[in-house]
């Protein structure tokens, strides 16, 4: 089991650092045509070349983004967290009360928020079924709740550089339907099933969906 486990490991990292060398070869084709445009452009201003030169080398750049969009989209797994997250995922702090973590869940239209401590790092998650469930359903007087109270259990979350496939085994896993993405030890954004269903085919989302929810 342990074998199997680290072969995954392996196959994941291997996955993982091929999508990097990818990105920075895509990355260095990108500004090489960009510096092509630039010089375009600057011979026409001289009156060294046409419009239509420079019409040409944005249109090569436009078909070279348009291939990476196609090659991205038929091999979601090389995908990574920071690609499909929604950026700006507000904290709520964890010695707010649960009332201001409920008034900021309406203002914001969410179902759940990360909890942040004074470091400005993630140390938990609360959702609106945490206030029903364990803190109004027991008779605790939500504006004296404190949101870190709420906090339990190994919390869950994702490496900005994570795969999509590795997004989904945390989710389904735990399921959970939403997973806060850290980079350098810090909240970067947030994934959720709406984010997942812009990136995942109909089969795949299905699956995800029935994972989940099998017996949440």
């Amino acid at each position: 089991m342990a074998f199997e486990r680290m072969k995954e490991s392996a196959k994941r990292g291997l996955a993982t650092g091929r999508a990097r060398v990818d990105e920075t070869r895509a990355e260095r084709q990108r500004s090489k045509l960009l510096q092509e445009i630039g010089e375009a452009s600057y011979a026409e201003h001289t009156g060294q070349a046409t419009h239509e030169a420079v019409a040409s080398k944005v249109r090569v750049l436009g078909e070279f983004e348009r291939s990476l969009r196609e090659k991205a989209a038929s091999r979601p797994e090389q995908r990574r967290a920071k690609d499909i997250m929604h950026r700006g995922a507000e904290c709520v702090d964890e010695n707010e009360s649960v009332v201001t973590a409920a008034r900021k869940m309406r203002e914001l239209g969410v179902g759940s928020l990360p909890i942040c401590g004074t470091d400005d790092r993630l140390h938990g998650i609360v959702t609106d079924r945490d206030i029903v469930l364990r803190c109004i359903a027991e008779g605790r007087e939500p504006g004296q709740v404190k949101v870190r109270d709420l906090a339990q259990g190994p919390l869950a979350w994702v490496d900005a550089s994570a795969d999509l496939n590795e997004v989904l085994r945390q989710m389904e896993e735990r399921q959970v339907k939403r997973l806060p993405v850290v980079e350098n030890r810090r909240l970067v954004g947030m994934i959720s099933e709406s984010d997942l269903a812009r990136n995942l085919d109909e089969h795949r989302l299905a699956e995800f969906v029935e994972k989940v929810y099998a017996t949440s």
